[in-house]
């Protein structure tokens, strides 16, 4: 399974004309809990309001955006039975509070190829669909593809007002 797909950026010319800035793979691609998952930065804004000319390109990848800043990222994630399996590569159970996280952010998501789960704390399971978007503030969660197809959602997330959130951030910030 590959995560190939083409980012165009646009930009103004120095005579005041729309151009193509690039248009190709985006640089920035890392699988973080398996070697079928892909996640790929987009973009990132360091601050809002933000400048057309500023950079969204960064060296490695963040989760978590900048103070006052904006990620946006594309998640490419394989199936739970590739995911969790045990030591001789048999899928397993996949534990209640397996990868269970909360971050300082209000997350945009939207599924845009197969379905996705959104696990939350106690039985409030969310089935989601190709199409189908979360609006997230700072829950705790996790996200399962139960099927056996890879599954493909974008996520924008926004830096939030830590005084704001219910609790304290908890396990690593991992989509």
């Amino acid at each position: 399974m590959t995560d190939d797909f083409r980012r165009v950026v646009t930009a103004v010319d120095g005579d005041g004309h729309s151009v193509v800035d690039s248009d190709g793979l985006p640089p920035v691609v890392i699988s973080p809990r398996h070697s079928d998952q892909f996640l790929t930065a987009i973009w990132t804004v360091d601050e809002l309001p933000t400048s057309y000319t500023a950079p969204g390109d960064r060296d490695g990848f963040r989760l978590a955006p900048a103070a006052g800043g904006v990620n946006i990222i594309r998640n490419k994630l394989p199936p739970d039975s590739a995911v969790y399996v045990d030591a001789d590569g048999s899928p397993r159970p996949v534990g209640d509070d397996e990868n269970l996280h909360r971050t300082a952010t209000v997350d945009f998501i939207c599924v845009l190829e197969g379905e996705l789960w959104l696990v939350l704390e106690g039985d409030d399971d969310v089935h989601l669909r190709a199409g189908d978007c979360v609006v997230q503030r700072g829950t705790v969660h996790a996200w399962r593809n139960r099927t056996d197809e890879p599954t493909t959602f974008l996520a924008v997330l926004i830096d939030a007002d830590e005084d704001t959130l219910p609790a304290a951030p908890i396990g690593p910030e991992a989509l």
